[in-house]
């Protein structure tokens, strides 16, 4: 009886698929939704912000990351997006050549080297997260998914 409120949620799942097949199995499955929820948000991320800006969602959390740390090194921010280290080399290398981040050398340690945000990518960096937030406010409100900053805090508390 353990899965009996799961069961019982089912029946809001019974409305006709989107797609012609019937995924209510699937749609009352969280993980499911979330992956969902992520390619509906990637598209219109890409849509609306990496077409307008010429940004990934990957650059764009670079550029946040530099905008509220001081000099981060390479190994921090790959650890942070979840990205290989050997990975994050071209998308570093891409800012870098948009002279939107710099590299410097660590003071301390002569081996290690620290990232930082230019002028244009401080700006840039403020433009975009501008965007992002109307659209992830106009994101929710079309999908009449409530308030988004409580969705964000409840997703915040799964991981």
């Amino acid at each position: 009886m353990k899965h009996a409120s799961a069961q019982a949620n089912t029946a809001n799942f019974a409305e006709p698929a989107r797609h012609g097949l019937d995924d209510g199995g699937l749609r009352m499955r969280l993980g499911y939704q979330l992956r969902r929820a992520d390619l509906a948000m990637q598209q219109a991320f890409a849509r609306e912000i990496g077409e307008t800006f010429n940004l990934r969602q990957v650059e764009f959390s670079v550029l946040a990351l530099l905008a509220t740390n001081d000099a981060v090194r390479h190994k921090q921010i790959s650890e942070v997006l979840g990205v290989a280290p050997s990975n994050m080399v071209g998308v570093m290398s891409g800012l870098e050549q948009r002279q939107l981040i710099k590299c410097r050398p660590d003071p301390s340690d002569g081996r290690s080297r620290f990232w930082l945000l230019t002028e244009p990518g401080r700006k840039l960096e403020r433009e975009v997260a501008q965007a992002i937030s109307e659209m992830e406010h106009r994101f929710v409100l079309e999908r009449g998914a409530g308030d988004a900053a409580l969705l964000v805090q409840a997703l915040d508390r799964l991981w």
